[in-house]
C-alpha cells in the first residue's frame, strides 16, 4: 500500500470511517479508471473514445427503439439517418459538421444595457 493511501485512511479514520469503507473508496474509484467500451463484436479495447456526436445518436437510438419497439443497432439507425429513411427531430448535418449552423442575426433594437449592467 502506497503512502497516499495509508495517510488517506488514517485522515478518514479520525473522521469515523473504518479501514474497509476507505478500501471499498479506492476500489470504486480504480475501477471506474479502468472503463472499458466494448464493442457489438465482444471485443473491448481500453483506448477507444467517441465523439459528442456519436454518444448523443447512440443516446437518441434508445429512445427511437423504445417509442417504436424496435431493435435497431447503433450502426442501423446511423444508416437510417444519413440515407433519410428516419427522420429525426435534431439537424444531423449541423450535428457532424456536413452544414453551416443558420446565423442568426443579432435584433440592432436590442437593449443590451441590462445585459452588460448584470453581467450577461
Amino acid at each position: 500500500m502506497n503512502d497516499a493511501k495509508k495517510s488517506a485512511i488514517a485522515k478518514l479514520a479520525k473522521m469515523g470511517l473504518t479501514e474497509e469503507e476507505v478500501l471499498a473508496l479506492f476500489e470504486e474509484e480504480e475501477e471506474e479508471e479502468e472503463e472499458t467500451i466494448v464493442a457489438e463484436d465482444g471485443e473491448s479495447s481500453g483506448s477507444e473514445s467517441k465523439s459528442w456526436q456519436q454518444l448523443v445518436m447512440e443516446e437518441h437510438v434508445g429512445y427511437y427503439n423504445k417509442r417504436y419497439n424496435t431493435n435497431l443497432t447503433f450502426d442501423e439507425y446511423y444508416e437510417g439517418v444519413v440515407n433519410e429513411r428516419i427522420e429525426v427531430h435534431y439537424n444531423w448535418k449541423q450535428m457532424l459538421g456536413l452544414e453551416e449552423p443558420a446565423v442568426i442575426p443579432v435584433d440592432p433594437d436590442v437593449k443590451t444595457e441590462k445585459f452588460i449592467k448584470n453581467g450577461n
